[in-house]
């Protein structure tokens, strides 16, 4: 059993945890077991550090409190294939074979604060009722932005994917209009299936059109409609952040 101060100290944590809106942990801690090695669940990562590898085996998914995380894996013929960015309050690390190995790798971009969730905790019923159910949930928002970006030129792709970036970043209490690309145009144009080159011109356009303000990393939406225009998204735009089928290079 938790004593009272861990109890208190668990209740600060998550009060203080900034995605704690959309997070998974805090729908899980109903149970006592879980919440009792919940306690010591947090880790934290350096930019560039690995979260598990390809092949490895897996035992525990993730959420993210803070920072951000890339999902790849290699293919055959040695090129990094990016499945997608993970941001505070997004869950990842549920992909494995049936053998219960790793088939992607996750990296941080930047100094990253994690809860672990062993995979012991989905032999619980309801537990993994409510993990079903979330997870099928991302699966059709991610299904959703697939069939988007497989439809879009260079210029739509883009507009999505920031338009994306913003939705996700707003359901989770910040700003919409002003953040922090932490991956790199090459991770961006491999997730997007387009060159660097493109990737750069394509936001050097949307600048000079007075759609946005990019400093380096930092990205400001001076005119949301016209990026929604581009990308073709309804108001409320796209809440996805994975792709399971690769795009027709541009």
């Amino acid at each position: 059993m938790l004593t009272q101060a861990q109890n208190n100290h668990l209740a600060q944590e998550c009060h203080i945890c900034e995605p704690r809106g959309g997070c998974l942990g805090l729908q899980l801690l109903d149970s006592e077991e879980i919440r009792q090695q919940l306690c010591n669940a947090k880790r934290i990562s350096r930019k560039g550090e690995h979260v598990f590898r390809e092949g490895e085996e897996a035992d525990a998914f993730y959420v993210v409190r803070s920072g951000s995380i890339k999902n790849y894996l290699v293919t055959e013929d040695g090129e990094e294939q990016v499945l997608g960015f993970y941001l505070p309050g997004d869950v990842f690390g549920l992909d494995t074979s049936e053998e219960q190995f790793r088939m992607s790798s996750a990296i941080t971009l930047e100094t990253t604060s994690l809860c672990r969730f062993p995979h012991a905790y989905l032999s619980d019923k309801a537990q993994g009722t409510k993990l079903l159910k979330i997870t099928a949930e991302q699966m059709q928002r991610d299904h959703n932005l697939v069939l988007m970006l497989a439809r879009k030129d260079a210029d739509g792709r883009i507009a999505s994917f920031l338009d994306d970036l913003a939705c996700r970043y707003w359901s989770r209490g910040y700003s919409a209009s002003a953040f922090m690309l932490t991956m790199s145009r090459q991770d961006i144009g491999c997730y997007l299936g387009l060159a660097v080159e493109t990737v750069s011109r394509t936001l050097t356009r949307f600048q000079d059109s007075g759609i946005l303000q990019v400093n380096r990393r930092e990205v400001e939406i001076l005119d949301h409609d016209k990026l929604r225009k581009i990308a073709g998204t309804r108001a409320s735009g796209s809440k996805s952040h994975t792709r399971t089928v690769e795009l027709k290079p541009v």
